[in-house]
């Protein structure tokens, strides 16, 4: 098979080559000199083009996927694992290119430059199965005890990684509280895993595991997407009070249009405080914008601004991906507006666990 076979063949599936004969080897090293193929990581290749043309997390799962091709009996775990069950996070967390793979020897440790291992006595594993249609890539998730040793259809290539439990437990306690928040919002809006799962994950560690139970307790699935449970975690990072989430309004004026927001806070005194998380995409994206221009955009959100004053809201805050980045500028955003913060008012503090008992 020559190199455009072994590039499309990888494409098919989503992921990478390697070259297995001498000949190939040879063909691949001279086109990686012209810049016709890139090497994103040890041993496997793609079109420079194609590679180009992938987001950071779809890179890195076109080289799990590759390397699980190459070594189906290898286990992916942490980051890894969550990026194979397309989880969401910010896609910064991969540009160390480090793959998270499960052992239970060895403690954790590099392998070599880009390969990390998560030491786990006891591996709770899911098989993830992937194949091509006219549709695109269709992708399912069981349990390995529910699936065959060997691959199900000859069109049909596995990928195993750690449950979703534990994978969330890995990533809590690798990354900090906002950056983890939405993979654990996206896996239980996704239906992926429960939090009592977790919970017990958790309760079969020996180790400090109080990051997870901190996301646990906060954890909701209502956040819409990656952005929106990032600056959710921000402000709760920050010491404001756990804001509702997608809360509805009805516009007096016009019962029949509804209107919801992404946070809002009702205070002791009557306010009623309004935060709109604004993704550049908001007024970019044809995907959001319905192809509309900037400037139509912009109209109909001061009519939804409008009608949320005629709802009673008292305030109404935009914050965007960079200022919540810097934290700063969404903190004094939040203090001018007054918003209850968890140590000021202690009413807003929310006093069950993640099973609804009081503590």
């Amino acid at each position: 098979m020559d190199i455009d076979n072994l590039c499309d063949e990888a494409e098919t599936f989503r992921r990478c080559f390697s070259p297995v004969t001498s000949a190939q080897r040879h063909a691949v090293i001279t086109r990686l000199r012209s810049g016709l193929l890139a090497r994103p990581h040890r041993g496997i290749y793609a079109r420079t083009e194609y590679w180009n043309g992938l987001n950071a997390s779809e890179q890195a799962r076109h080289v799990i996927r590759s390397l699980a091709y190459r070594q189906p009996s290898r286990i992916f775990a942490g980051l890894s694992a969550a990026a194979i069950l397309q989880l969401e996070y910010s896609w910064r967390l991969h540009d160390d290119d480090t793959v998270f793979i499960a052992s239970s020897t060895g403690g954790n440790s590099r392998c070599h430059a880009n390969i990390r291992r998560i030491f786990m006595r006891h591996m709770p594993v899911v098989r993830v199965a992937h194949s091509p249609c006219p549709g695109g890539l269709v992708i399912s998730v069981a349990p390995e005890h529910a699936l065959s040793a060997a691959t199900p259809d000859p069109g049909t290539e596995i990928v195993r990684i750690t449950s979703p439990a534990r994978t969330l437990v890995d990533c809590g306690l690798r990354y900090p509280f906002a950056q983890a928040m939405p993979m654990f919002n996206s896996a239980l809006r996704k239906g992926l895993v429960t939090l009592d799962e977790v919970m017990e994950t958790c309760d079969g560690l020996q180790a400090n595991h109080g990051p997870v139970l901190r996301l646990l307790h906060y954890a909701n699935p209502l956040c819409e997407n990656g952005g929106e449970s990032w600056c959710y975690a921000t402000i709760l990072d920050l010491g404001f009070a756990v804001p509702q989430l997608q809360h509805v309004f009805v516009d007096p004026d016009a019962p029949w249009k509804r209107y919801r927001v992404d946070f809002v806070w009702h205070t002791q005194d009557g306010r009623i405080i309004v935060l709109e998380y604004d993704g550049t995409g908001k007024y970019v994206d044809p995907k959001m914008t319905g192809r509309r221009g900037v400037q139509s955009v912009v109209h109909d959100e001061r009519e939804r601004e409008d009608a949320l004053r005629r709802a009673k809201v008292t305030t109404i805050i935009r914050t965007t991906f960079d200022e919540v980045a810097q934290r700063s500028p969404l903190m004094h955003k939040l203090l001018d507006a007054d918003v209850p913060m968890t140590g000021m008012h202690p009413f807003y503090e929310r006093r069950t666990d993640i099973r609804g008992r009081e503590y």
